[in-house]
């Protein structure tokens, strides 16, 4: 994980320094004594990780970092107990009392590495979910719909009425918009007036389509595209 120090006592900022280039997860992208300085690189790169002093000339740490637009994980390095409750209303992940000992800096990595994973782990959860359902917005409520729970949409003018396995939806959004909400691997239109979903299509008799036992029409224009898509 990148990060940067920034602390005023020299003394302290090499033992913060010789702490992290010991950690194989950390890499030391800067270090600071300056709180102008550090203020720049930190809305210049963005960094993720950031061990800060509170207590420093011109402000203090908490200060700044309430200030941040971009605001890291911020990791309190600090001779001034004082300071603790305040710094967790900051919501930052650690406070830690100087003398900083490598025990207690072991500890705090062991914490932030596994903060890191869960992270990881839920933003992919997440990213999967997203990929697995669509919003629909109907009059001031939305809802999130699973994909397979999707049977066919219906064009209704400025409308769409997206039936479903539990419920029908209608929602201020033509055929043609919804569509691009959807992946087209799982859903394919047959009709100016229909799209569906593939998985759901029961059979194709002629010019019309049976889905969760209702009789679609066919499109002209879209009957070869149909026969293409489910061949392959």
């Amino acid at each position: 994980m990148k990060c940067i120090i920034l602390e005023d006592n020299p003394q302290d900022l090499d033992l913060i320094r010789w702490y992290i280039t010991q950690e194989s997860s950390l890499e030391l992208k800067a270090s600071f004594t300056s709180v102008p300085d550090a203020l720049s690189y930190i809305n210049e790169f963005e960094p993720p990780l950031l061990f800060m002093d509170i207590d420093m000339p011109v402000m203090k740490g908490i200060d700044l970092y309430k200030k941040l637009q971009y605001r890291p994980v911020c990791i309190f390095v600090t001779a001034h107990s004082e300071y603790a409750i305040e710094s967790y209303e900051t919501q930052a992940f650690d406070f830690i009392l100087k003398p900083l000992t490598a025990n207690r800096f072991n500890r705090c990595v062991s914490r932030l590495t596994e903060y890191e994973q869960l992270k990881k782990r839920a933003d992919l959860y997440d990213t999967l979910f997203e990929t697995q359902s669509v919003m629909i917005k109907e009059g001031t409520a939305v809802h999130r719909v699973p994909l397979n729970d999707i049977i066919y949409i219906e064009a209704l003018n400025d409308y769409s009425k997206v039936v479903t396995k539990t419920r029908n939806y209608i929602t201020l959004s033509k055929l043609k918009h919804f569509l691009e909400k959807l992946p087209s691997k799982d859903f394919i239109r047959i009709h100016r007036s229909y799209a569906v979903a593939k998985q759901s299509i029961e059979n194709i008799t002629g010019n019309e389509l049976k889905i969760a036992g209702q009789q679609l029409p066919i499109g002209k224009t879209f009957r070869l595209t149909l026969k293409m898509e489910l061949a392959s």
